[in-house]
């Protein structure tokens, strides 16, 4: 009789990416995946376009306004340019100082203090790049807004162990119009780490999908649950 596999690997690993870890209670939805080039299992997805649909991708808009309040007539950037690490979300913009060139403190959506600027220089932080421009005269306690928009992450999607492999698709992804079973939180789930991670720290998603520590888009209420070096499975969970 032939010999199916004569080598094993010392350890065996201990999961695989989109696994379940535990017996906790999570809550779960099913969406239908809207990308042509599939979603692959423990991969962070969003909303879609269509109401029932979900994507790997984020689109995130901003646009600047100013308070009616206010005594100067500095504009904002009417389209600020966003980047990974913004909140959906309205960003306060409070003028600390009545100056031409006043610093002014900026807080994102959650009032959390993101950084400060000045007027008439251009500011960058926090996934947002814009100038409050100076006008008539800028004083102190002036507002501004930036308001980002776009599709708000759902969940990590969970593996499918029978999950047929139609022709021209990957393993372990949901094809184009798939059902997709998602992982909104609740019980810890295994997924791909791009940097070195410990547990307790927060869980950001990077441009290539892999779960780091810092930068990428932010999963609010998420935390790794281990301590495991970068390439390795990691568990993420929101409880």
């Amino acid at each position: 009789m032939a010999e199916v596999q004569t080598t094993y690997t010392d350890n065996l690993a201990p999961a695989y990416p989109g696994m379940i870890a535990n017996g906790e209670v999570g809550n779960r939805i099913t969406r239908t995946c809207e990308d042509a080039a599939g979603i692959g299992f423990g991969k962070a997805v969003y909303r879609g376009a269509g109401d029932h649909g979900c994507t790997a991708t984020q689109t995130l808009v901003a646009a600047g306004s100013e308070d009616a309040g206010n005594t100067g007539t500095g504009t904002v950037t009417d389209a600020p340019t966003v980047s990974a690490g913004a909140k959906i979300g309205r960003y306060t913009l409070l003028l600390l100082q009545t100056s031409a060139t006043g610093e002014y403190s900026v807080h994102d959506p959650d009032g959390v203090l993101v950084g400060s600027g000045n007027i008439a220089s251009a500011f960058s932080g926090g996934g947002l790049a814009f100038t409050w421009a100076n006008g008539g005269t800028m004083t102190i306690g002036d507002k501004a807004y930036v308001d980002v928009t776009g599709n708000e992450f759902l969940g990590i999607t969970i593996a499918h162990e029978a999950l047929a492999v139609l022709p021209g698709a990957d393993a372990d992804e949901y094809p184009q119009y798939e059902n997709v079973p998602i992982l909104t939180g609740g019980t810890p789930i295994w997924v791909t780490v791009g940097a070195d991670v410990t547990d307790g720290a927060n869980v950001y998603v990077a441009a290539d999908g892999d779960f780091e520590p810092s930068g990428g888009i932010p999963l609010l209420g998420w935390e790794f649950d281990n301590t495991v070096a970068s390439g390795g499975l990691a568990k993420i969970v929101k409880r």
